[in-house]
């Protein structure tokens, strides 16, 4: 096992606990309102980096971002697509939302964090583990909540620009005011890269380069004294190529997204019922539309006119999505949830110039009753059940599959030892059922449509405990998940897949977060979290996919208000197996790796408002980690930058 012994710190614990109610359902600018659950003693599965913790990343993205949260991997596949894989679980099982609006794009079911932009994000709060059903449908492994930043009486603007070697760039410009009522903020930026270096000075990765340009608005004010409305609109455009499979030579796909192109459009209301604070109603909708386009034809025929019969895919999301709450409050006692979500989506696409365009689209709703109750002064019970239910009115040419319902419940118990201190219990059963694209995309004849798929089962239990000192904090849980009728592609030919429903994926695991302030301003933390997947099928065993045996990270640094600060840290991917189609078995085993990354800024607080300025390595060493077979990670990239707040 690969065990880094020297690492560097965030400013704020990657593990930080928070006494606020486990479920966010409205955000706004100046703090955050919680609403629809009560807070338990040990809120222990749930870790926020707050905006210290993210200056020191330097993200572009929010994959940059996911990579600080414990047992979180963000792993690039074959596609070029960024996703969140949570405790070794596959990137459909985890929900990621801004505002409280959900990102996961349902075609897919996943979203490409590289390009969903950091910008004007306040806090970043992870969930892992059976943790609420009010996440919403398909939270199996967990969630990812970009928070809005808070902000003060005084209008206060943020510019920050960065740059380093292969034409990386990135600037960023925000403003936020009070303008009576209403809190408001604007903010746009601008990223680019030519490409990323391969490791052990390899040279240029091919196919490799971004660009992108975001524009984000927020508006909140309060409603009825202690309620709330957050209003927002984000876009964002660009283009990336898709870095080809070294491991398949001459036929790894050569890919390239011309346009990737999103807007969204969301509101968030929460208000209290009348004169009584026992009541309140909490309401979201959301419009979505995306579009992309996907030229396969390689160098050669990038740029060239389009020509009937080519392959070349062009299609369009739009989705609508609505969520109301209504809660009961018995003081701080007890409350009582009911939930009911749904979410309509259309998905155009034409695959080949001069085809047929094709027609997909699904209802997928939910209703969810969640209740909290405090017994006595040490123990708090949740517990919760739900129904979900899929639709899928139109399958493009293939068969469509029936209407399906799934049930789902949770239960957790919690234990107070003293303050800050506490034991729980959880245990919970959720569904996801397959998305579009895996039942029937042939993804440009990579993939064979299956039809026939049919929804997954998890089913979790975990048993862990949280003991806080003035200095010293560690949470520490082990956990086991059964995965039934789990989605896994298995590889037909060297070039081709196909996604079938396996009977049984086991992942039994633990995971201990620790951080340690020995001085002031200055921080260590530690992650650690070991994994056992295996696929059992017909009596047989074999290793899960793209499931580490380990993840770690270690970081420790020094993050003064003013002056000098420093920032380095390790990030360790156990050994794990990864789909080939080249090897005889279908999989290969990819060794364990360790990156190191090292910061240095300084900061100055000026009469003209705050300035700083940093140096940063990424993969300090160049040392090869996969993200899967064929696909390695960049080698080492050098930027700095500046940022000025007034």
């Amino acid at each position: 096992m690969i065990i880094p012994v020297l690492a560097c710190a965030l400013a704020v614990p990657a593990a930080a606990e928070e006494s606020a109610p486990a479920d966010t359902l409205a955000v706004d600018l100046p703090t955050i309102t919680v609403s629809g659950e009560a807070a338990v003693a040990v809120s222990a599965g749930r870790t926020i980096l707050d905006a210290p913790a993210i200056a020191n990343l330097d993200a572009g993205s929010v994959a940059d971002l996911s990579v600080a949260l414990p047992s979180t991997r963000a792993a690039v596949n074959s596609r070029g697509d960024a996703h969140p894989m949570v405790r070794g679980a596959p990137e459909r099982h985890v929900q990621t939302y801004l505002d409280g609006i959900p990102l996961n794009i349902p075609w897919d079911e996943r979203v490409d964090l590289e390009t969903v932009p950091a910008v004007a994000v306040g806090a970043v709060e992870g969930k892992r583990g059976p943790i609420s059903l009010l996440d919403g449908p398909g939270a199996l492994a967990g969630s990812l909540r970009l928070l809005p930043p808070t902000a003060g009486g005084q209008p206060i603007t943020k510019f920050r620009a960065a740059a380093g070697t292969d034409a990386l760039g990135h600037v960023e410009l925000s403003h936020q005011r009070q303008a009576g009522q209403w809190n408001l903020m604007g903010a746009g930026a601008w990223r680019t890269r030519d490409a990323f270096p391969l490791p052990d000075d390899g040279g240029r990765r091919q196919n490799s380069d971004l660009r992108q340009g975001t524009l984000l608005l927020r508006a909140a004010r309060p409603v009825s004294g202690t309620g709330r409305l957050s209003l927002l609109g984000t876009a964002w455009t660009g283009e990336k190529g898709v870095p080809p499979e070294l491991h398949l030579g001459e036929d790894a796909r050569f890919w390239r997204y011309p346009v990737r192109e999103r807007v969204l459009l969301g509101a968030v209301l929460v208000l209290p019922l009348g004169d009584s604070d026992h009541w309140d109603l909490g309401a979201t909708a959301s419009a979505d539309y995306h579009h992309q386009e996907i030229d396969p034809r390689g160098p050669d025929g990038w740029g060239e006119p389009l020509e009937t019969g080519q392959a070349y895919e062009t299609s369009w999301d739009r989705t609508g999505f609505g969520r109301l709450r209504l809660t009961r409050w018995f003081g701080d006692d007890a409350t009582v949830a009911l939930q009911a979500s749904t979410r309509y989506t259309n998905h155009q696409e034409i695959v080949e110039v001069g085809g047929p365009e094709l027609t997909y689209a699904q209802w997928l709703t939910s209703v969810a009753l969640e209740g909290d109750v405090r017994l006595g002064h040490r123990w708090d019970l949740r517990g919760g059940l739900g129904w979900d239910h899929v639709d899928t009115p139109e399958s493009g040419d293939k068969p469509s599959s029936p209407a399906d319902d799934a049930g789902a419940a949770n239960l957790r118990l919690s234990y107070d030892l003293d303050q800050g201190n506490g034991l729980f219990l959880a245990a919970g059963r959720r569904s996801r059922f397959p998305s579009l694209r895996e039942a029937y995309s042939g993804a440009l004849g990579r993939f064979i449509p299956n039809p026939d798929l049919g929804p997954e089962r998890q089913d979790q239990v975990e048993l862990g405990g949280h003991w806080e000192e003035r200095t010293f904090n560690v949470e520490a849980s082990v956990f086991y998940g059964r995965l039934t009728d789990g989605i896994e592609r298995v590889a037909v030919s060297p070039t081709q897949y196909q996604r079938v429903n396996r009977s049984e994926i086991d992942v039994p695991g633990f995971e201990v977060i620790a951080a340690w302030e020995p001085v002031r301003d200055g921080r260590l933390t530690v992650q650690h979290t070991m994994l056992d997947a295996t696929v059992k099928d017909d009596g047989e065993e074999r290793p899960a996919e793209d499931r580490p045996e380990y993840l770690s990270r270690i970081a420790a640094g020094w993050q003064p208000w003013t002056g000098p600060e420093a920032f380095f840290e390790a990030r360790v991917t156990g050994p794990r197996w990864s789909a080939d189609g080249t090897s005889p078995s279908g999989m290969t085993q990819l060794p364990a790796g360790v990156t190191w990354h090292l910061r240095v800024g300084w900061r100055w607080d000026t009469a003209r408002g705050e300035v700083s300025a940093f140096l940063r390595v990424d993969n300090l060493f160049d040392q090869r980690v996969d993200w899967q077979t064929g696909l390695p990670e960049p080698g080492r990239v050098t930027s700095g930058g500046m940022g000025w707040s007034f």
